[in-house]
C-alpha cells in the first residue's frame, strides 16, 4: 500500500475518518513521530499489518478491527519480522507477520504458523516469505514460446466479462 495522504484533507482529518479502526495503544505508536510523513508510515504500517491479518484469517474487513491490536517491531533495512499481535487483549504468538517497506508502499504477509510447521519461529531470518526480484530471477526459469501460432490464437481469444 502506497503512504501518502489524499488530497483536500489534512493528516489530523484523515485520522479522525480512520479513528476506530485503531486501539488507543496503536494510536499512539502511529502518532509518536514528530512529522506528518512518520505519522503516515506508521499509520499505513498498522493499515496492511490489520488487512493482512484479516485476509489471512479469511474474515475481511466485517472482524473488528479494534478486536486487533498489533505491536509493531523496529524496521532494520526496511524490514521487520518481530512485530507481534493481540486480539481481544490476549497476544497470539501463533502468527509471524513480515513486513518491507518498499518504494514508498509496504508489503505485509500474515502467515499462522501452525499452517507451515517447517517455518522458523525463532528470529531466523534466513528465510524470508518477502523477497526483491529482479529482472534475471524473474526469467531464470522461463519457458520460451517461439510458436507463432500460439501466439495468434491467443490473440484471437474473445474477451469473457
Amino acid at each position: 500500500m502506497k503512504v501518502e495522504l489524499r488530497r483536500n484533507t489534512t493528516v489530523e482529518r484523515f485520522f479522525g475518518h480512520m479513528k476506530k479502526q485503531f486501539t488507543d495503544f496503536e494510536w499512539q505508536k502511529i502518532r509518536s513521530p514528530g512529522s506528518d510523513r512518520g505519522k503516515l508510515v506508521n499509520f499505513y504500517r498498522h493499515w496492511c499489518l490489520k488487512e493482512s491479518y484479516v485476509k489471512a484469517i479469511g474474515t475481511g474487513l466485517k472482524f473488528g478491527l479494534q478486536r486487533i491490536q498489533f505491536d509493531i517491531g523496529p524496521l532494520e533495512e526496511d524490514y521487520c519480522r518481530s512485530t507481534t499481535v493481540s486480539i481481544d487483549g490476549v497476544l497470539d504468538s501463533d502468527w509471524i507477520f513480515e513486513e518491507m517497506f518498499l518504494d514508498n508502499h509496504f508489503v505485509t504477509i500474515a502467515k499462522r504458523d501452525e499452517d507451515s510447521p517447517s517455518f522458523p519461529v525463532k528470529d531466523d531470518n534466513s528465510r524470508h516469505l518477502l523477497k526483491v526480484l529482479n529482472f534475471d530471477d524473474l526469467i531464470v526459469s522461463r519457458d520460451v514460446l517461439d510458436d507463432e501460432n500460439y501466439f495468434l490464437n491467443f490473440d484471437e481469444k474473445k474477451e469473457c466479462p
